[in-house]
């Protein structure tokens, strides 16, 4: 059984009067946990939407039945999961019901699951009440950093470092040199926030790795997070380094340091996501080893600095995905879909892999109810849809979540197909015809290999401002661009 923390479930009737029991039990663990009034009542409005929702939509008038409300503590915070075996709903994102602003505006993390014949959930996570870095720091101590007029030029003389694993006590030091390098538009919120970062590496969720210099000054910072528990990916990032140490090859240093860490784990392979405004990041990940495989169009707001490089993106910015096996499993086959073997091969290549591409099924009526989870992810305006288990309405709730986010004003979704499920090579062509379009490739991503669509909500992107490093990156940006959409309308 999974190990959990602080884990309680309350099981209620599905009768308005209930909501009041709800939001009371919630009460109760959230007070428990140190959360004050102010977010207690934000949690407590959530809850209260939440459940008045399942009772309101899941069931009929006259049925009798129940469903449970569970919390648990978790490195973060406070986790809510609401789940119900009622009829399947989505009520229309006008009314203050599911996938409405309020609810993301109140809690930190939203996401909604359809479990098939397990029903289906909402899951609410509020982060403990701490301080971000502008609480801990005088002003004076956050001014951001002065660049030298050459960025690029390199330190007159070597600076002898360290690179080690990083000490809880320290997020600090590491919050602080994140803010004063991009102010606060780093994508990850959570680096802003010391406690949370401590919270994070104590709890083995992130291994924090930093470069120390021989005067003990905290120059540099990487970060490998596991993607998912349940998956043997590691991802990359957190990356910083501080203007006056660039130039001394640290940031390929703490990546190479995570990549060992990675292989420790016995994790089958390892991603970062690199910035397409500048290739250096792209550069560094191609020195240790890590492939191109995907490019994620549009993922983080043009509002992203990065000081000393440039002070505004001149639009929403994209990221390349690169990948490196570390224990690299046997070699199984895949089903892609037919229209893009000859993509998916040369990117399997890339990453030195030889799947066999396996015969795909007819297209049958399926029986069984389809399992789709939907849930932001860290940049704004960003999410991702994936599919569990094909079923006889799963492009039918794909429309729908796809619907939802567009009008709550998402601007970069992303769909994640398993490649080792033959329905996936016969079902990508009926997403492609809701709007999305290919993306890349990432091992590991589901329970096989992922198959990565992405659909843009109106966002305007010139493709001649994406600056990709390796050949088969540009080559893979034109096939992009070739399927994109919005491209073909104005061609």
């Amino acid at each position: 059984m999974e190990n959990r923390c602080d884990y309680s479930v309350l099981t209620i009737p599905n009768e308005l009067p209930y909501v009041t029991v709800a939001a009371t039990y919630v009460d109760a663990v959230a007070r428990k946990m140190g959360y004050g009034k102010k977010y207690r009542d934000d949690i407590g409005t959530a809850v209260r939407e939440t459940v008045s929702n399942v009772i309101n939509y899941a069931f009929d008038p006259d049925e009798r039945a129940t469903f449970t409300i569970s919390c648990e503590r978790v490195p973060l915070g406070l986790k809510i999961t609401v789940n119900d075996r009622g009829i399947p709903f989505f009520p229309k994102t006008d009314e203050r019901g599911v996938g409405t602003p309020l609810m993301r505006e109140l809690m930190d993390e939203v996401a909604f699951h359809n479990l098939g014949r397990k029903g289906k959930e909402t899951v609410l996570i509020k982060y403990a009440p701490e301080n971000a870095i502008t609480d801990f720091s005088e002003a004076c101590n956050l001014e951001p950093y002065s660049h030298p007029k050459s960025p690029k030029t390199a330190p007159s003389r070597h600076i002898g470092y360290t690179v080690r694993k990083m000490k809880p006590e320290e997020a600090i030091e590491i919050s602080r040199t994140v803010y004063r390098a991009y102010g606060y538009s780093y994508p990850v919120p959570h680096v802003y926030y010391p406690e949370r970062m401590a919270k994070l590496i104590t709890s083995g969720v992130m291994y924090s790795a930093v470069a120390e210099t021989d005067t003990g000054d905290l120059a540099g910072h990487c970060a490998l997070f596991r993607w998912e528990r349940d998956l043997p990916l590691g991802e990359l990032g957190l990356g910083v380094v501080k203007p006056e140490y660039r130039g001394q090859g640290m940031f390929l240093d703490l990546t190479s340091h995570l990549i060992e860490v990675a292989k420790s784990e016995k994790l089958m392979g390892i991603f970062g996501q690199a910035v397409t405004n500048h290739t250096f990041s792209q550069q560094v990940g191609h020195k240790c080893g890590l492939k191109d495989c995907g490019i994620i169009l549009g993922l983080l707001p043009e509002t992203e600095q990065f000081r000393g490089i440039t002070e505004r993106l001149p639009q929403r910015e994209s990221l390349v995905i690169h990948f490196s096996y570390l224990n690299k499993p046997d070699e199984g086959e895949i089903y892609p879909p037919l229209h893009h073997h000859d993509v998916i091969r040369k990117l399997y290549r890339n990453i030195g892999a030889e799947p066999s591409f396996g015969p795909l099924p007819v297209l049958s009526h399926l029986t069984e109810e389809a399992v789709v989870r939907m849930e932001s992810i860290g940049p704004k305006g960003a999410a991702r849809i994936s599919i569990d288990r094909y079923g006889k309405n799963v492009v039918a709730e794909v429309k729908k979540r796809l619907k939802d986010l567009c009008l709550n004003h998402f601007s970069a979704i992303q769909l994640y197909l398993d490649l080792s499920d033959p329905l996936t090579g016969v079902y990508t062509e009926l997403f492609e015809r809701l709007g999305f379009f290919f993306a890349g490739i990432l091992p590991g991503a589901c329970r096989g290999d992922g198959l990565i669509l992405q659909y843009l909500n109106n966002v305007p992107l010139d493709y001649d401002k994406i600056k990709v490093e390796s050949n088969i990156a540009k080559e893979l940006l034109q096939y992009i661009r070739h399927h994109d959409p919005s491209e073909t309308i104005s061609q």
